[in-house]
Formats: C-alpha cells, sequence, structure tokens
C-alpha cells in the first residue's frame, strides 16, 4: 500500500510478534512524545490482545516509513455498529512531512465497509489541528489527573470517610458471583450516564456474560481488576475501579467511579474511592507503582474536586475528535 509522495505504508500482521511489539512501540514513541507520566500498553497486553481478538472485531495496524526508515504507525479498531476507535502516530523528528496524512488515508481504506463513524484522541493542540484538517470535529475533552505512589497510609487516614448505612465492599479479580447482577446493572448505567459531549455513545455491553468474557480478556493480558462496591441497605448504588497492570505496574489507573443519581451528594463517591485505594495494599504489584492517573471530564466539577481532595493534579487534556469515515 503506498502514501503521499515518499510516505511508504505498510501493514502489521498481528501474528508476527516481532512486528507487533516493534509497531507498539512506534505507536507509543509518537503518541507519548513529550507527556509526563504517560501510560502505554506493555508488550505482554498488546501480545495477549491480539492472540485472542474479540469476536467481530476488525484490527487494521499500519507502519509508515520514509526511505525505508520507520517514522509513524497506526491503529484502528472496529466493532459492529459502534465506532472505529483510531490512533494516528508519527516520531516528532519526522513531522510535517506527510505521515500523517498517508496513514489517515490508508486508515480509511482499511474501515472502509467496516465502520461509519471514527474516533480518535490526542493530548496536543497539533492532534487537534490535525483531526479538524481531516474533517473530524472536537466530540469532548478530559483533564488527566496524576497521583504520586506510594500512597501515604498517614494522609490517607486523615481523609477517610464513611457513610451512615453505606456498606463498601472490595475485592480483586472478577466480580463475585452474588454481586454480579449489581455490577452488571451499575456498568450499564455508567454507559449511559458519563459524560461523552457530542461524541456517538457505543453499545452498551452490560450484560453478565459479556462481563465475565472481559474479566477473562482483561486477566489474560495482565490485568488485575481492583474493585469496590457500595450497598445501602443491601442495594448497590455505587462502584468504582483501578487497573493494574502484573506485567508493567509502574502506572495505575482509577477508572470509573460512579454513584446512582439519586445518593449522590452523601459522600459514597469519596467513600468508595478511599476504600479501593486502601484495598491496592494487597496487590503485590501496586507496591511498585509511581503513579495512578484517571480522567474526569472538564465540567465535571464534582469529580474533579473529589480528586483534588484526594491529591491528584491536573497534568494534560485528552481530547477526542469524531468523524464519518468517508470524511475523516
Amino acid at each position: 500500500m503506498t502514501g503521499m509522495a515518499a510516505v511508504q505504508i505498510t501493514p502489521v500482521d498481528p501474528a508476527d510478534r516481532e512486528a507487533l511489539l516493534a509497531w507498539n512501540a512506534l505507536l507509543r514513541d509518537g503518541f507519548n512524545a513529550g507527556r509526563e507520566a504517560a501510560w502505554w500498553a506493555s508488550e505482554e497486553s498488546v501480545l495477549a490482545r491480539y492472540g485472542d481478538p474479540r469476536p467481530g472485531r476488525t484490527s487494521v495496524l499500519l507502519v509508515a516509513h520514509l526511505e525505508g526508515t520507520p517514522v509513524g504507525a497506526a491503529g484502528a479498531e472496529a466493532d459492529p455498529g459502534d465506532p472505529a476507535e483510531v490512533e494516528i502516530s508519527v516520531l516528532p523528528e519526522h513531522r510535517r512531512r506527510g505521515v500523517g496524512r498517508a496513514l489517515a488515508a490508508a486508515v480509511r481504506e482499511a474501515l472502509a465497509g467496516h465502520a461509519e463513524i471514527v474516533q480518535a484522541e490526542t493530548y496536543s493542540e497539533a492532534g487537534v489541528g490535525f483531526a479538524l484538517a481531516q474533517g473530524m470535529r472536537l466530540g469532548n475533552q478530559e483533564l488527566r489527573l496524576l497521583r504520586e505512589m506510594p500512597l501515604d497510609r498517614e494522609a490517607m487516614a486523615g481523609a477517610a470517610s464513611s457513610v451512615p448505612g453505606v456498606e463498601i465492599r472490595t475485592w480483586h479479580g472478577a466480580c463475585p458471583e452474588e454481586l454480579v447482577e449489581d455490577w452488571a446493572r451499575l456498568t450499564t448505567q455508567m454507559d449511559a450516564d458519563v459524560p461523552m459531549g457530542d461524541l456517538t455513545r457505543p453499545a452498551s455491553r452490560g450484560e453478565v456474560e459479556e462481563l465475565r468474557r472481559d474479566e477473562q480478556r482483561m486477566d489474560d493480558q495482565g490485568w488485575t481488576l481492583v474493585r469496590g462496591l457500595a450497598l445501602l441497605e443491601g442495594a448497590a448504588v455505587g462502584y468504582t475501579e483501578i487497573f493494574v497492570s502484573r506485567h508493567d505496574p509502574e502506572i495505575l489507573t482509577q477508572d470509573d467511579t460512579l454513584v446512582d443519581r439519586a445518593h449522590r451528594g452523601r459522600g459514597i463517591g469519596r467513600a468508595l474511592k478511599l476504600a479501593n485505594l486502601e484495598n491496592l495494599r494487597a496487590v503485590p504489584e501496586a507496591a511498585q507503582a509511581r503513579w495512578i492517573q484517571t480522567y474526569t471530564a472538564l465540567g465535571n466539577a464534582p469529580m474533579l474536586a473529589l480528586n483534588r481532595s484526594l491529591g491528584f493534579r491536573e497534568t494534560d487534556v485528552l481530547s477526542i475528535l469524531e468523524g464519518e469515515l468517508a470524511g475523516a
């Protein structure tokens, strides 16, 4: 496949271990250039992910070369009926030479017939400008926040909170059988409630069977799921989750935190987060972590205030853009 001018675009066979890992490193180096404590998927996770792909998913892996030298990469994944997720990355010293445009054109060609909408993420103004020039529009922005690890026991003890009548259950790994229906219901609610600006929402996958499959895939890829559930008079009203990579635990990810709308403003989210941070102590790999990161929509003032009170600071802005495949 040939791109613009002297740029050569070649596909990567995910079954080729060496080529797959080189593609992942190239995508990482371009995407994370200049960023502080920027997470990226480990080699082990990438091998497991492409070794057991999600049924029905279309994956596109591309490398760009200039005069035989790899200078950029692109990745795209499309599940039936959902927007395709696209990442395009060019090494800083090779930018403004048409590499990104060539990769974008090759991605569009490869996704034809597999998706109608594409979404892309960037942490830079230049990345936003590139996507806009490709016909995309800004759909949503989130702050990425970091907190240094390890946790300060005394500071966390001083921040501890409990909510009358609320029990916090915590565990590691797959959801206990007696809680899985509640977990599935709340994650489905999260899919509907999470602020997404003007982005097209993917289809909800909150069914228990799908949840169990995702838990197994995460475990196969080397993730420990660190979880907490809030129960009010026996009814589940909120949850939170942290991801710990057993292969590369330097940066932990505080993922979703949700409290049912009817019970917000009572400190349940704070109690959940604190209990789950304490829950981290029982995960051996978490002791090696230097950072924990989380994301919060720019307009979500209550969650931003909560995260700041727990020691998180703002580092950069994630911009998510969207466009029609034919026009992107």
